[in-house]
């Protein structure tokens, strides 16, 4: 009983518990929004969500570049400090670019979103910009600093709000209130994290050559951030513009279900990311490569197993939903993509653990023209339905995967696999490339068989999956810096 109540009053096992009750309540929130909206009007929710997510990745790297100098500092309590301060000053900046552009857009009579008739909403996408880079900081700020029911908190306060405006409102109405939401959501977060202390004014040092130090790191991963989340927010982009609204709905309602499966392990990889840093830079080369392949190994394995398992579910979901019929296709390849996206994780770690970011921006830039190269071939030149323009991504993400494993594997001692069986071990690629099969194919009746392949062939690794996932029950103190 007392190892029981132990696990309860664990603050990873609260965290995760709070999130997934958040994703469980997100996605019902999204299923319901789909519904009533219908395809026409859950485009045009989804082009905001678009805009929103342009400006979330417009951040210059602050938050990022905050956290990984937090913790390569964490041992000077003063000097962590001024990091954090000035990184909120360097926020303060962002706020007055973005307003600075929206008027300029709004006093020109510019109008570029007439197709989805965006531009009333954009003042408030505009402030919402801005209180998501504030409240994205403060996220982490909890992070760094351990306090994940805070973390919990703020990122549960959007979707409860989201949750509660599906009961009263519909149609128009129902996207002026989910942007609302979103205003007053971020309002929230702020407004705790500035009431919790979070850093100290006093004795602070407000330092120019201290926020260069911050831009500088953070370019390099803004670039490399920016520039990945961009693989698919460029996909997005080019199907909004060349096909029907009707069609972008169904693809956002397509990518909103299959994103919804990773979040469960993305919450986890929130908790680990710190320490997983902390572990990565130790010049322990051993200490290294164990870091590295045990993480890739639970991670990797986790996503696989997760995705296939909702590939069976996703018919059923789509039987309540008949509005929504023409997306089982979209849905499973972005399914399939996002999850060959988890080929990076580990490398992408270590390189910037070892401020290796000009290197990882290089390669993301690269990797990015080759997605919209291949996204305006698909969509543009041999016209495919809109359900497959996602596989531009899903090249480039593997080629992405490739290239980091290449300059990672330099700094880790002699690996004894080749780069593609590294990348992708044949273990995971065989359930994999059936599932692809059975996706492009539309073999619906077969789609239980990658399921089959990958417990068949990861026995050893879903076992190291559960011994993990048992050593942070009982020992929470793990993913601490």
């Amino acid at each position: 009983m007392a190892k029981l109540m132990s696990i309860f009053r664990n603050n990873v096992v609260i965290y995760l518990t709070s999130r997934y009750v958040t994703y469980f309540l997100q996605f019902v929130t999204s299923l319901v929004i789909a519904a009533k909206l219908g395809p026409f009007h859950f485009g045009v929710w989804g082009f905001i969500l678009l805009l929103l997510n342009y400006f979330q990745q417009c951040h210059f790297g602050i938050y990022n570049s905050m956290n990984v100098l937090y913790v390569q500092h964490r041992e000077d309590a003063r000097l962590s400090n001024d990091y954090l301060v000035n990184s909120i000053v360097l926020e303060c900046y962002l706020a007055l670019v973005v307003f600075g552009l929206y008027a300029i857009y709004h006093f020109s009579g510019l109008s570029f979103f007439s197709k989805y008739n965006a531009d009333k909403y954009l003042f408030i996408v505009c402030c919402i910009a801005v209180l998501q880079y504030f409240s994205n900081l403060f996220i982490n700020i909890f992070r760094v600093k351990n306090r994940l029911l805070s973390v919990a908190f703020c990122q549960s306060v959007i979707v409860l709000l989201n949750f509660a405006c599906i009961f009263f409102f519909t149609g128009e109405k129902l996207i002026y209130a989910l942007v609302l939401g979103y205003l007053v959501g971020n309002i929230v977060i702020v407004t705790h994290a500035l009431c919790s202390r979070l850093f100290e004014l006093k004795g602070v040092t407000f330092s120019l050559a201290m926020q260069r130090q911050i831009v500088g790191k953070g370019i390099m991963l803004f670039l490399y951030n920016t520039g990945f989340y961009f693989i698919i927010i460029s996909i997005r982009t080019i199907i909004s513009g060349k096909y029907e609204v009707e069609e972008f709905g169904l693809f956002t309602f397509s990518f909103s279900l299959a994103h919804a499966v990773m979040l469960l392990l993305e919450s986890l990889t929130f908790v680990v990311f710190p320490k997983m840093i902390g572990k990565l830079s130790s010049p322990d080369t051993n200490e290294v490569k164990t870091a590295l392949y045990g993480y890739r190994e639970v991670y990797m394995t986790s996503a696989h197993g997760l995705i296939y398992v909702a590939l069976l579910f996703f018919p059923l979901i789509l039987h309540f939903f008949p509005k929504y019929g023409g997306a089982l296709t979209s849905m499973n390849l972005i399914a399939l993509t996002i999850l060959l996206d988890t080929s990076r994780c580990g490398y992408t770690e270590l390189l910037i653990a070892h401020n290796k970011e000009k290197k990882l921006s290089a390669i993301t830039l690269f990797v990015l023209a080759l997605d919209v190269a291949l996204a305006i071939v698909a969509a543009y030149v041999l016209r495919v339905p809109f359900s497959y323009v996602i596989l531009a991504a899903m090249v480039s993400y593997l080629v992405f995967a490739t290239l980091v494993a290449f300059e990672g594997r330099r700094l880790v001692p002699k690996p004894d696999t080749p780069l593609l069986a590294d990348v992708f071990p044949p273990r995971l690629a065989i359930p994999f490339l059936a599932a692809l099969v059975v996706c492009v194919l539309q073999l619906e009746y077969v789609v239980f068989v990658p399921l089959l392949l990958f417990a068949a062939l990861n026995i050893r690794a879903c076992k190291h999956v559960a011994q993990t996932a048992k050593g942070i029950l009982a020992k929470p103190e793990l993913v601490n810096l």
